[in-house]
């Protein structure tokens, strides 16, 4: 990982008066307040209020209908362990109970919370926020507490490991279900983020090959397509398990058809695709 720096001051007459320049690895400096400030916003959120300023509040609307997957397959699937890759469940745990308020539908409780990061910061604040939860935090992956779970994981953390395509298919053999976001392209692609973060882009026809020999039924909630890669949302699983998922998002869609910022805010309308109708014929 490269440097990267934070620089804080004040704005007066649009020009910066510098007070503060630090340098060095400040990766979770920078995460953490963002962490921290959705974390007050979901907890002090109640139905009364707008969902449309929080989803403009939050660091990334995005996490509002990534959460409401994780959450609806929590309920569908009635798996009592729930596992994320780059763990940040200390939020995590806050967007599960805003959805319960938020769907007027009760908590999912008695779930044993597991998920792995290299920030000794993340793991050391999930570990002292949530003291009272069944909760277990690794900086390696820990296909152990996979095992039969509820899995997640954000696609640019998948990004990070240069073994990425390696970790998924076990991930997706062991786990019940699961979720997520990942960028393929054309070819093996390594690219450096401003963060000073480097990604891994796995190979298209990789990719498609792994999803080819899974015994998970694989679904598609969006994707785009642009000249060289693919963006995709996956959510894989037992065929029972998708079953009742999509059954209980059908369910949600229905209800709040009418409710043009549910709709908007959680995808709610979108279409999900099977793996095997999908033609990529470009690729």
């Amino acid at each position: 990982m490269k440097n990267n720096y934070l620089e804080f001051g004040s704005l007066l007459n649009k020009k910066k008066k510098k007070y503060e320049f630090l340098k060095g690895n400040l990766y979770d400096w920078y995460m953490l307040p963002r962490y921290f400030n959705d974390i007050f916003l979901l907890n002090k959120f109640t139905p009364k209020k707008n969902l449309k300023t929080l989803s403009k509040s939050i660091h990334h609307k995005d996490d509002l209908k990534f959460n409401y997957i994780n959450f609806i397959l929590l309920k569908s699937s009635k798996i009592k362990v729930f596992y994320e890759y780059g763990q940040t469940l200390f939020e995590k745990i806050f967007y599960f109970k805003f959805f319960s308020k938020l769907l007027k539908t009760k908590f999912v409780s008695n779930i044993k919370w597991a998920g792995n990061d290299t920030s000794e910061w993340f793991n050391f604040f999930c570990r002292n926020f949530h003291k009272d939860t069944k909760i277990e935090v690794f900086k390696k992956i820990n296909f152990r507490k996979i095992n039969k779970s509820v899995f997640f994981a954000k696609g640019v953390t998948l990004l990070y490991s240069k073994d990425n395509l390696k970790i998924l298919k076990k991930i997706i053999d062991k786990s019940s279900c699961g979720s997520f976001d990942i960028t393929i392209k054309n070819k093996n692609n390594i690219k450096f983020l401003n963060t000073g973060k480097k990604l891994y882009y796995p190979k298209i026809k990789n990719f498609f090959n792994l999803l080819k020999k899974s015994e998970k039924e694989i679904i598609f909630k969006n994707i785009y397509i642009d000249k060289h890669k693919i963006y995709l949302e996956v959510i894989y699983g037992e065929k029972k398990i998708i079953k009742s998922f999509l059954k209980l998002h059908k369910f949600y869609a229905k209800k709040y058809k009418n409710n043009f910022l549910f709709n908007s805010i959680l995808n709610l309308k979108v279409s999900f695709k099977n793996f095997q109708e999908i033609k990529f014929k470009k690729f």
